[in-house]
């Protein structure tokens, strides 16, 4: 946990630490991204007394955290446009500083309110081209109307804080007015005052407001009086910043801790905030893409060939391809990690968007390859060997090709990356990586887990447990998936159904059967994996409830193939009396099928 509360400071204390360099942001940290409004109200909630909530700091005094990782000053002056891009500040060798943990859009709003600036677009009707300069985004400062509070306003605001571009404050001035709605809703003009609210840390005592004041003729006793004095007060001398202290030298608890302080009700990813610093650390070069941007292109690229993968996948490959110690640790992406991984990230997105086209090429789609870390393995073997370039090509790798599609039959029906399968790759790399020079080292691989509970061994007894998985396990759709690989999965909507129908299995029906030991096996197999099939959603309609006998022979009329598609085996009677029958011959065409496979 964290320290307990410490002294409260002042929002001018606070202020000059930013200058000082004394407060930075960690690169754990996202981007400013309030906008003007809210940080007017933000001064509006601090003139009515509202408490501004709690901060975290984080006490760095670590040399190996200052050389480690990145940290940033705040941001002195928004350009909509820019983004909000924060500089750098180098901590190899810096003082001891303390980081914001919690708080950095407060924080932030109240420097570029008080000492910095924001520039946002100068909308002009029917303008269509904008120019990234200052005729189009306006620098604007934050200014204070000392002559009249604010009425009537949905937000309860009191004081009129707005961001007004530099001298427009003076044509108000020049007019001495400015218009509001009135409690009827009707416009009214009266008398107005800008200050400039950053003015107000010049001011060293209430004496200098008063002198100010009497200068300005503005009314001490009044609004303008009153209102100057306290922003004055809450400016300068209120210690309303307040703040727990982390001292720990921890990255780690320091990532959990800003997980949970920045959640917000909404559950943020470990890989989210490892993007946050990976994205803080990436040096574009010659790119204008950053780190976030070219994981997504990834993404969008996979999708292409039919598959679903995220970002914690292509973190997961990267750590697979670059380091030693794969884990999802803060510690695995310092800054060494991160620069290998840029180096390389040209080869390593060629590797992965190649293995999938390959997996495509193998028949495989996104449903049968339920578990996505299995074509890990086969991105780091084309990546050790550089079978990238080639592999995908016609006349190229036909023993490789074959032994891929074994490894990724065997290991997804022995669901071999169920769970947590960090150790199971580090072995996997470690084999391919001892015996790259071949083809891919599929035997090796099987006699290096021999034994182990990650066994590349398929059996009949495991063809036979694999076949009776039931209707409702999520198992099923996977297992039809590879026995179905031509299914199109991309534009037809796929349904599994029992062929012959479920409803006819019941007390009634077995009235006709012969024996108890026969009615068992109906009982045993009526809902498993050898009576279903992949249909679309015509085809399910179709069917509906009725007996598989009948359909078949409708469905021939217009598709004399339909019992291989749906491998239903021919040349025998498929009424519901001969269900034992249908079962034991469809249960040997599924498992030549998938000894076929396993070759």
């Amino acid at each position: 946990m964290a320290n307990e509360l410490e002294k409260a400071i002042t929002i001018k204390s606070a202020i000059d630490k930013i200058d000082a360099g004394d407060f930075l942001l960690p690169s754990i940290q996202r981007r400013f991204v309030w906008n003007t409004e809210q940080i007017e109200l933000l001064f509006d909630s601090i003139m009515q007394d509202y408490p501004i909530n709690t901060f975290m700091f984080w006490q760095v005094n670590s040399n190996d955290i200052k050389n480690q990782f990145r940290f940033y000053d705040f941001l002195k002056k928004y350009v909509e446009y820019k983004g909000g891009n924060n500089e750098e500040r180098k901590t190899k060798g810096y003082k001891n500083f303390d980081a914001v943990i919690d708080g950095q859009q407060r924080l932030n709003s109240l420097y570029i309110g008080l000492k910095g600036s924001y520039a946002y677009r100068q909308y002009v009707y029917r303008k269509k081209n904008y120019y990234k300069d200052e005729t189009s985004f306006p620098t604007r400062k934050l200014y204070l109307d000392l002559l009249n509070p604010i009425t009537n306003d949905e937000q309860k605001k009191n004081y009129d804080f707005r961001f007004l571009v530099h001298n427009e404050h003076k044509k108000e001035s020049e007019q001495k007015t400015k218009s509001i709605i009135d409690e009827s809703g009707n416009q009214e003009i009266v008398p107005c005052y800008w200050y400039e609210v950053g003015n107000i840390l010049e001011h060293k005592s209430e004496h200098s407001i008063i002198t100010f004041l009497a200068k300005e003729q503005l009314d001490f006793a009044g609004f303008p009086g009153e209102t100057l004095l306290k922003l004055y007060k809450l400016i300068n001398e209120k210690t309303i910043i307040n703040y727990f202290l982390e001292q720990e030298q921890d990255f780690d608890k320091i990532l959990y801790e800003f997980i949970r302080t920045n959640s917000g009700g909404t559950k943020l990813s470990f890989a989210d905030l490892l993007m946050s610093i990976i994205t803080a650390s990436w040096e574009m070069g010659q790119s204008t893409k950053g780190a976030r941007e070219e994981l997504d292109e990834v993404v969008r690229e996979v999708r292409e060939f039919g598959f679903e993968i995220d970002q914690d996948f292509v973190l997961k490959t990267c750590l697979v391809l670059i380091s030693n110690d794969i884990r999802f640790a803060l510690k695995n992406f310092g800054a060494e990690t991160i620069a290998n991984i840029k180096t390389e990230w040209s080869k390593i997105t060629l590797c992965i968007k190649a293995s999938f086209e390959l997996i495509k090429l193998l028949s495989f789609n996104n449903h049968s390859l339920r578990a996505k870390n299995s074509a890990i393995p086969i991105i780091y073997y084309l990546y050790v060997t550089d079978y990238y370039k080639d592999i995908n090509k016609d006349n190229k790798h036909k023993d490789n090709k074959e032994l891929i599609k074994n490894f990724l039959h065997i290991s997804l029906l022995n669901k071999l990356f169920g769970g947590s399968s960090d150790g199971f790759l580090v072995k996997l790399k470690k084999t391919i990586s001892e015996n790259k020079i071949n083809n891919f080292p599929l035997q090796e691989i099987k006699e290096a887990f021999k034994g182990t509970n990650r066994s590349f061994n398929i059996d009949d007894d495991k063809l036979n447990s694999i076949l009776r998985t039931s209707y409702d396990n999520l198992d099923s759709f996977y297992i039809l998936s590879l026995l179905f690989p031509k299914f199109n999965f991309e534009f037809k909507n796929p349904n599994i159904d029992h062929l012959h129908p479920k409803s006819k299995f019941n007390a009634e029906n077995y009235k006709t059967l012969k024996s108890d030991e026969q009615r068992e096996f109906y009982e045993n197999y009526y809902n498993t994996v050898l009576n279903l099939a992949i249909l679309s959603e015509e085809q399910n309609k179709s069917k509906n409830d009725k007996q598989l006998k009948s359909w078949i022979e409708e469905q021939e009329q217009h598709n004399k193939d339909i019992r291989n598609t749906l491998l239903v085996p021919e040349n025998i009677d498929l009424s519901f009396d001969n269900f034992e029958e249908f079962i034991t011959n469809r249960e040997t065409m599924f498992k030549e099928r998938i000894k076929q496979k396993l070759k």
